[in-house]
Parts: C-alpha cells; structure tokens; sequence
C-alpha cells in the first residue's frame, strides 16, 4: 500500500490489523476521509473553511440525505476530527508546555503562519481549553520574536437559565 504523501490514491485507516479503504474521490478523500490532497486543498481562512464544512455537513447530512446525523452535528464531529488529526496537517505542531494569559500551564496545538504562531492551549488532564493566544516567532513591526501579542484565556463557563446569571 502506498503510504506517500501527494501521490496516494486513496485514504486508508488501519483498525485491529486490517486495512479498509475509505470512502471519498481517488486521491481526495472527504472531511471524514482526509488525505493528504484534502487537507492541502481545504481554505486556509477561517470563515472559508467553515463554510467549506458546513456545506459539505448540508449536503450530505440535510434534507433527503438519508442521514441520521444533523448538519450541524455533523460540522461539529468533523472540526473535532480535524482536531484530533491535526498533526497530519501540514504546519500544525504540538508546544508541550504552553502558559496561557492567567499563568496556568497546559499543552497547545499551534499552527504557524507569515511569522505568528496561534496556539490553542488546553489543560493537559481534563482537556478543557485555557486559552487561545499568538506568539511572534519572527521579528516584525509587533516585536520581537517569542512576544505573544494575544492572549484570550478562558477562565470559568458555564449553562444558566438567565442571561447576566453567574451561578451555575
């Protein structure tokens, strides 16, 4: 089986010793077959990306699809996929120990882009995401390499009855 990057034909997934071919176009894939191919062809902003998938989640899980799993269900399990494979995507890294914007450490998965480096940091033992900030890995008009120069942390959530309500 060729295991190659650009040239593969298809997406595999190996379960208990076996290989299966997945679903999705010869050398493409889909959202929940990625490939190599897809993954460098997703859009690479925000909002063109989630629309990619929301449309993708609409044609195949709406109206007259036959599927048991909602549209928006489905974009959420597949931006979670995204996640948990995102070290196949090119440029993505793990930074073992970031520290977020109110001193708490945790792991970040981080993708690197014209110079910053946005890092979504979560707690290492219950996963819950702390924060989301950008470090400088270059020079440039902000400052110097290693600033962050954003840092959003997340300090407490929660489900309420009532806007304004802070117990839960």
């Amino acid at each position: 089986m060729d295991r190659g990057g650009p040239q593969c034909a298809n997406a595999a997934a190996r379960r208990n010793g076996s290989d299966a071919a997945l679903p999705g176009t010869p050398g493409q894939g889909n959202l929940n077959s990625l490939t190599y191919n897809l993954l460098d062809g997703l859009p690479t902003d925000p909002e063109a990306l989630l629309k990619h998938i929301s449309d993708d989640a609409e044609e195949n899980h709406g109206a007259g699809s036959e599927s048991t799993t909602a549209p928006h269900q489905r974009a959420f399990v597949t931006i979670g996929d995204l996640l948990r494979t995102g070290g196949t995507l090119p440029g993505v890294d793990i930074v073992p120990d970031a520290v977020d914007a109110a001193g708490r450490h945790g792991v970040a998965v981080a993708r690197t882009h014209d110079g910053e480096r946005i890092e979504w940091i979560f707690d290492e033992s219950t996963v819950r995401l702390l924060d989301e900030r950008t470090v400088l890995v270059e020079d440039n008009a902000w400052g110097k390499a290693g600033t962050v120069v954003t840092s959003v942390a997340l300090i407490d959530s929660g489900i309420v009855d009532e806007a304004g309500q802070t117990n839960y």
